[in-house]
């Protein structure tokens, strides 16, 4: 074997693998294009666009048709030469119209204008239309000192509505009224025969003036109307299907929760009690219904009065009671056709969180507890 040292066999340079020379970037694929870039940025701007342009429409939706229905009845004076800018201002201060400028837009967009001075007898939260309606039918007959207000506050029995009225109208003749009231000119749509008007005239605020002051049948119908309306407009057609009563039966049920309820918090929460009850056919043990039943407003119940021999008496019989116990208002309606999600069985008054809220319990160790606080705190329990 030779000493002298070998030559090297010759080897080519090896080209440098992608991997050993991170600067080199021929091997990535071609950034995205020009035309796609513009493309989904056209795309992202067009959703923003469309989102945006949905908010906007809901946002002009609710000033055109305000949502919750019409509030109370109102006397509202157009004055001499105003203009429609100074009636759109007008009735947006006075509560009818939620947005002037809304308001004094759709007004040309339907070439209305040129209205008549005088009083006009409007609603609070009325959709654009319903008040351009009105403001075309020009003012309203009779000078604006006959223009009065009757207020009937929710929760009231038939028989505390007839005294309303007297007290409120005192123009309205006592057996008349009494009359119109027990033989109704009209009958609800949601009033099955042989009822009365319990729980179907809405409480509300009503105008009348020196012609209506004097009509006891026209008020009652008004009365009726105004239910049928707010009835069907939360769906209490739709009983059946959304909490499986009848829509009278429905009734009940929100002239309970008015007289239960003493914040809004708390109405569908009752409104699920009272299901739950009849579901599993335990007795609904309402206050307000054994009230009703004995003639008794706020005064404690007695054991007599739970025991008592009475179809409204819900503590010694299941089911629902006859007929309503009171006039539900619009929120009453909701809950009951609108309960939340709960198992609760029991509710009792602590003021816990704020006042006039109930504690509403699935066990009746937990009610015993909350009916302890109640008690302790004099809330009636």
């Amino acid at each position: 074997m030779s000493d002298e040292p070998q030559e090297e066999a010759y080897r080519p340079p090896v080209a440098a693998t992608h991997s050993e020379d991170p600067q080199d970037w021929d091997w990535l694929p071609r950034r995205t294009s020009t035309l796609t870039r513009l493309a989904i940025i056209s795309a992202l701007l067009g959703v923003v666009v469309l989102i945006a342009s949905l908010w906007i429409k809901s946002w002009i939706d609710d000033r055109l048709d305000p949502p919750g229905g019409e509030g109370a009845e109102l006397v509202v004076n157009v004055p001499q030469g105003a203009s429609i800018n100074d009636i759109a201002r007008l009735l947006e201060d006075a509560g009818v119209v939620a947005n002037s400028t809304i308001f004094r837009y759709y007004l040309r967009y339907k070439d209305a204008g040129d209205f008549q001075a005088g009083n006009y007898a409007l609603r609070e939260n009325m959709p654009v239309w319903r008040a351009k309606d009105v403001l075309l039918a020009g003012p309203a007959p009779g000078p604006a000192a006959d223009a009065f207000r009757v207020v009937l506050p929710e929760g009231l029995t038939l028989a505390q509505i007839q005294a309303e009225l007297l007290e409120q109208v005192p123009t309205f003749d006592d057996d008349d009224l009494a009359r119109a009231l027990a033989f109704p000119p009209v009958r609800s749509d949601y009033q099955p025969a042989d009822t009365t008007l319990e729980g179907m005239l809405f409480p509300d605020t009503y105008l009348l003036d020196g012609v209506t002051a004097t009509d006891e049948s026209a008020l009652v119908i008004r009365l009726l109307s105004q239910f049928d309306a707010v009835a069907a407009e939360v769906g209490l057609d739709l009983a059946p299907e959304a909490v499986g009563v009848t829509p009278y039966e429905a009734v009940i049920v929100a002239s309970m929760i008015e007289r239960e309820a003493f914040i809004d918090e708390d109405r569908a929460k009752i409104a699920r009690v009272i299901y739950n009850r009849l579901e599993i056919g335990w007795p609904l043990q309402i206050d307000a219904a054994v009230r009703y039943a004995v003639g008794k407003t706020s005064e404690p119940l007695t054991t007599g009065d739970l025991s008592v021999e009475n179809p409204y008496n819900v503590y010694n019989r299941t089911g629902l009671p006859p007929g309503p116990i009171a006039a539900p208002g619009r929120k009453s309606l909701e809950a009951a056709l609108g309960p939340v999600d709960g198992s609760w069985l029991f509710y009792a008054r602590t003021d816990d969180p704020a006042p006039g809220a109930h504690t509403f319990s699935v066990s009746a160790e937990e009610h015993e507890a909350a009916v302890a606080l109640c008690r302790e705190r004099d809330l009636g329990c």
